[in-house]
């Protein structure tokens, strides 16, 4: 798979990625992530291995926070956790059968309105009006949420970093959040072709 390099951001050929301002440091922070998911890619590496070393890596260049990776069910229509490695088996079960709408958090908004949402203060938000009490149990305070889409650009899920204290999402967060979401379909979309 070719990788596209432009001067601010990286992305997978065939997916576009908004140019950000990163610095150099940041700019091969984004280019180590995306080598390393390849690497397990190209090894083979199990899907539920992959994306929670993705969740993990994207966790650490956010302190006091959590990835997460949540699929659309199509039949259902509600979002499901995927992967999540940091959240506990409570948090899961709480987020599972997540309805999307206005009230129904950053993830929920991202299907109901079709675009990344951006959260920083939760308890202020009246996207999280549905998910309040969810939020005020597990300490949450900001989340950022980005669309996982197909190649034919269809949204099948979300790729998220939730964070325990209210804040703002640089370029670079958004960047990590990005390409988080393409190497989940590629990893998504590479693991059915296994299948079939």
């Amino acid at each position: 798979m070719q990788v596209v390099q432009s001067e601010s951001c990286v992305s997978f050929d065939g997916q576009e990625l908004k140019e950000y301002a990163l610095s150099s440091d940041e700019y091969a922070e984004i280019m180590d992530i995306q080598t390393d998911m390849m690497k397990l890619i190209s090894a083979k590496a199990s899907k539920e291995a992959i994306l929670s070393q993705l969740c993990t890596r994207t966790e650490s260049y956010l302190p006091n926070s959590v990835a997460s990776i949540m699929l659309l069910d199509k039949e259902s229509g509600f979002l499901d956790v995927c992967s999540a490695p940091s959240i506990p088996e409570e948090g899961i079960e709480a987020l599972n059968g997540l309805c999307p709408g206005p009230g129904g958090g950053s993830c929920g908004n991202v299907i109901y309105k079709q675009e990344e949402q951006y959260v920083s203060a939760i308890k202020s938000d009246k996207r999280w009006d549905d998910l309040r009490d969810l939020a005020d149990a597990f300490g949450l305070a900001a989340c950022w949420s980005r669309p996982v889409r197909t190649d034919e650009n269809e949204i099948i899920g979300t790729f998220a970093l939730s964070s325990f204290e209210e804040r703002t999402p640089s370029d670079f967060h958004k960047s990590l959040l990005a390409v988080g979401a393409i190497i989940t379909n590629v990893v998504l979309s590479t693991s059915e072709e296994n299948v079939a």
